[in-house]
C-alpha cells in the first residue's frame, strides 16, 4: 500500500467521518502528507531511531 492509497482513502473517510473526529483525521492525513513529501515511501518499515533529532 502506497501513502498515495491511503490519503485518498483518509480524505474518503471525511465525507462520513463524525464532527468531533475531523480534527484528528484532519491530522493523521497531514502526518501521512508529511512523510510522504519527507521521501518516507513505507513509514510501517522505517527505522525511525535513526533518524537525527532536530538541533543535532
Amino acid at each position: 500500500m502506497t501513502n498515495k492509497e491511503v490519503l485518498d482513502a483518509l480524505r474518503q473517510i471525511k465525507t462520513y467521518c463524525a464532527a468531533g473526529s475531523l480534527d484528528k483525521l484532519n491530522y493523521a492525513i497531514k502526518v501521512i502528507e508529511k512523510l510522504d513529501n519527507d521521501g518516507i515511501e513505507k513509514p510501517l518499515k522505517t527505522d525511525f531511531t535513526k533518524l537525527k533529532k532536530a538541533g543535532e
